[in-house]
């Protein structure tokens, strides 16, 4: 006979026909199946240390499986492993019986748990460091590799309000390897480098845009009005034709 658990993974994890109309393949269905384990073993984490609070919480199998639907949805952009860090953590620091709130809460980043500083003073140490290599001895290699992928020169040349966020995004990312146990070089290099690319694919484009936005002011044609640029664009193309 099938446990509630059993049960409980068995509506979570997504069919074969399913996966396919999605397009989710199998990495995704691992995926699932992961954190519905995970909100399982919480709740028997949960029942283990608060038996009868937690009687009282669920007082039928169909709100157990209730819940457990909507932890599961909840928790979802957090790793399994991350799920059962908050989940053993809160049992050894709430005074009272952990809701979902609670499990958020220490589900979210926190650096000065696993000897990280705050992105701001990771920036601060990057901008200032008077080496720019990895023996230096940094507060952390993730605030080398963030700046690294940021680039010195920007670090350097560039106005906080410009460096800041690109260093920031990557600082994240690496602090978020770093709690979830990765190798950082191995795992996140390309994930940096690709949204580095994006934002600079942006900047460029921008600025091409304003480029053409100014000569077409300087030309005397209106960029905002589609209608009379096409018609002083054919103008200067009569005017053209006629001399030759």
């Amino acid at each position: 006979m099938a446990t509630s658990d059993q049960r409980f993974l068995a509506e979570q994890t997504p069919s074969a026909s399913d996966q396919g109309a999605s397009g989710s393949g199998t990495h995704q269905a691992g995926s699932g199946a992961d954190h519905v384990d995970a909100i399982n073993a919480v709740f028997t984490l949960l029942e283990g240390a608060y038996p009868l609070k937690f009687k009282r919480a669920f007082q039928t199998h169909d709100d157990l499986m209730r819940a457990k639907r909507v932890w599961k949805n909840s928790l979802r952009e957090f790793s399994p492993r991350r799920i059962l860090m908050a989940a053993k953590k809160a049992l050894d620091t709430a005074r009272f019986f952990p809701d979902l709130s609670d499990i958020r809460e220490l589900c979210k980043l926190r650096y000065d748990e696993v000897g990280l500083k705050e992105p701001l003073q990771a920036y601060y140490e990057a901008c200032y460091a008077p080496q720019q290599n990895r023996d230096y001895p940094w507060s952390h290699i993730a605030v080398y590799l963030a700046a690294r992928e940021t680039g010195w020169m920007m670090l350097r040349s560039e106005e906080q309000r410009v460096a800041y966020p690109v260093f920031e995004r990557n600082y994240e990312i690496l602090c978020n390897r770093v709690l979830e146990g990765e190798d950082l070089e191995a795992s996140i290099l390309k994930g940096i480098e690709d949204s580095r690319s994006i934002e600079v694919t942006r900047q460029v484009e921008e600025a091409a845009q304003l480029y053409q936005r100014e000569t077409m002011i300087s030309q005397g044609i209106d960029p905002d009005n589609g209608a009379s640029a096409r018609e002083r664009l054919k103008k200067v193309f009569d005017r053209a034709d006629s001399i030759e």
